[in-house]
């Protein structure tokens, strides 16, 4: 079992608030990629699919940056940590 942190102060609700929305946003942002096969199989145009892929990359993007910016410094490291882990590489553990 492991204990609770209590060297640090407790967040306050409007930060933690924030970070879940940031995180929130971030996790959204991933969801354009399924969505790239379904624009592939609607019965549009070449030109037209490569413009709706297009804008939901930038929506995605768009997504993903206020979810970084919302979440904070806390969310960012978050995120990197868990890319690191995705991708193998050595974890530094920094707090906060």
């Amino acid at each position: 079992m492991k204990l609770p942190d209590l060297t640090h102060p407790p967040v306050p609700a409007g930060q933690r608030a924030r970070f879940l929305g940031g995180v929130g946003l971030i996790a959204v942002s991933f969801l354009v990629y399924p969505a790239f096969i379904v624009i592939l199989l609607l019965p549009l145009s070449a030109e037209m699919k490569l413009a709706v892929i297009a804008a939901a990359s930038i929506v995605s993007w768009a997504a993903f940056s206020a979810g970084i910016y919302l979440a904070g410094r806390r969310g960012y490291n978050w995120f990197k940590g868990q890319w690191k882990q995705l991708t193998g590489e050595k974890v530094e553990n920094k707090s906060s």
